[in-house]
């Protein structure tokens, strides 16, 4: 009886434990179509896409990062305004990214 009790109260709690490691890892993840659409809009100046999805971003003095492992020269953007939900990911005519 004590042996079972301690399997279900192992059982449970490794559950757990994988549920919590699998929602953190869930939220610091980006959707691939808004990194391939910032990659497509950095190649060719002037595009719009609409895309859903997610994507983190972080910077220091020289470079925006986006969590797919994009790196852009913080002179080549413009705006950032949102980083989740229905995203237009572009570029202007003078090639700097923009992500509303």
């Amino acid at each position: 009886m004590t042996d079972d009790l301690l399997q279900l109260i192992a059982t449970t709690g490794l559950a757990v434990l994988a549920f919590v490691l699998f929602a953190t890892a869930f939220q610091h993840t980006s959707t691939p179509s808004v990194c391939q659409a910032a990659k497509t809009a950095l190649e060719n100046p002037g595009t719009e896409l609409l895309v859903y999805g997610k994507i983190r971003v972080w910077n220091d003095t020289q470079y925006v990062y986006l969590s797919c492992g994009l790196r852009v020269e913080r002179g080549r953007v413009l705006v950032i305004e949102r980083t989740e939900g229905a995203l237009r990911v572009g570029s202007t005519a003078d090639g700097r990214l923009y992500i509303k």
